[in-house]
């Protein structure tokens, strides 16, 4: 099987932050938490921020954000009927029956869009849209522990991301790719060696 990231590997962009901005235009208080998210998002990306630290953030403005956002199904669907044109060519063409996509993206945002493009398998975290409460994180060194709870056995011929983070899946699958763009890059074994194990 191919196993994917989701954001900037298959989708051009940020799905969380395109999501948010897609409600700001219908709920324009939403805007006040810009530079928390986007700071939280970039803290993430630099690796400075512990899963415990990114779930308390997480639940505390996920519930502020679904008192304010009513009916999120539909909204979700408007937002993929605007932003699906951002899944990338090379995704779409290299598509198969047996993807898995496993993101830190949420659920309720990913499943639609993985419906629309036939994927089977999303494994990505779960937000309880009507408590804000987060029941589970897809986040960095326990990604490979949430896909090989729905795959035991499973042998991931080639895995894809935009981002080193995702080094403890490189390690689980026979290669592995940088995603820039359109362009996929190979990731040495080498490189997985060099990069420590334990996550932050």
């Amino acid at each position: 099987m191919n196993v994917y990231d989701f954001d900037n590997t298959i989708y051009d962009g940020e799905s969380v932050l395109d999501f948010y901005f897609y409600c700001v235009r219908r709920y324009p208080s939403l805007l006040k938490y810009l530079f928390i998210i986007f700071a939280t998002w970039l803290r993430y990306k630099l690796l400075i921020l512990s899963r415990e630290k990114l779930i308390a953030l997480a639940e505390k403005y996920a519930v502020e954000f679904f008192q304010k956002v009513r009916n999120v199904e539909s909204m979700v669907g408007g937002f993929w009927d605007r932003e699906e044109k951002k899944i990338k060519k090379f995704y779409l063409e290299a598509h198969r029956d047996d993807d898995v996509v496993v993101s830190a993206s949420v659920s309720f945002l990913l499943d639609e869009i993985c419906a629309r493009l036939g994927i089977k398998h999303c494994i990505c975290s779960h937000v309880d849209t009507a408590t804000g409460h987060v029941e589970s994180l897809c986040f960095r060194q326990n990604k490979p522990g949430l896909f090989r709870a729905v795959f035991p056995e499973g042998q991931i011929a080639n895995f894809y991301s935009d981002s080193m983070n995702d080094a403890p899946m490189m390690r689980i699958a026979d290669r592995a790719y940088l995603v820039r763009g359109e362009k996929l890059m190979p990731v040495p074994k080498e490189k997985l060696k060099a990069i420590p194990h334990k996550d932050r």
